[in-house]
């Protein structure tokens, strides 16, 4: 099981970081690992590279994209897709975060059509990518196929 974190990054660190995403993954990373008693520090901090997601404009398209599917379920801002493999994203204001069995969980398609400028994070494993990334190198796997 891994879990990803999901932030969405404002425009300007996003075109600078885009070619380093080491060097975006560890100031994210600085955030990550900070003691509660700098919290305030660190969200000022947050500000400054990420935008906050609008919560109910995310859930409502991640719903109407998914209501069809019998395996699909939500209950506020948590959608959950459990059918061969486990996916389960929660929806919060300043990041998102993705608990899955899956290699590319469906949800991460719906979120790259939806927005831009996706930085993913698994620190426990420390991965990281941007998610158009992904999608290219994906699109990649499967032309050759």
């Amino acid at each position: 099981m891994r879990t990803y974190y999901i932030f969405k990054i404002n425009k300007y660190f996003a075109y600078i970081y885009k070619k380093w995403p080491y060097k975006m993954y560890k100031i994210i990373e600085e955030l990550y690992y900070t003691k509660d008693y700098d919290m305030l520090v660190s969200y000022r901090y947050y500000k400054k590279f990420a935008v906050e997601f609008n919560k109910l404009a995310v859930n409502e398209y991640i719903y109407n994209l998914n209501k069809t599917n019998k395996n699909y379920y939500r209950d506020n801002n948590i959608h959950i897709i459990n059918n061969d493999k486990y996916n389960k994203l929660t929806v919060n204001t300043t990041c998102m975060m993705l608990k899955t069995d899956d290699i590319y969980s469906v949800f991460l398609n719906d979120l790259n059509v939806y927005l831009d400028n996706i930085f993913i994070c698994d620190f426990k494993n420390k991965d990281y990518f941007w998610l158009e990334s992904l999608n290219k190198d994906r699109q990649k796997d499967l032309s050759l196929v």
